[in-house]
């Protein structure tokens, strides 16, 4: 269970990096038709795996002295009253 929940939390993060890269590209023609990337990060942390990733990468980030506060009012915590607790 634990290696599997190790996978699924690298492929997320995978996932989202590829996410944020490829909205890097295109040069800023955001025209409001999709999600940015902060809402398309929310939606990858509000899934167990998806928070480990974004959980890693926010204290990475708190490592840098320059770096700002993300806001996080955007995610929901996956909840649930049937599953088992995650193994840390």
């Amino acid at each position: 269970m634990t290696e599997q929940l190790k996978r699924l939390a690298a492929a997320a993060g995978m996932a989202t990096v590829c996410l944020a890269g490829l909205s890097a590209c295109g040069g800023g023609s955001n025209n409001g038709d999709g999600p940015t990337p902060q809402q398309r990060e929310d939606a990858a942390a509000s899934t167990w795996p998806g928070m480990l990733v974004f959980a890693e990468g926010q204290i990475s980030a708190a490592t840098s002295e320059t770096a700002e506060p993300r806001p996080i009012a955007g995610i929901t915590p996956p909840q649930t009253d049937t599953a088992e607790p995650a193994a840390l």
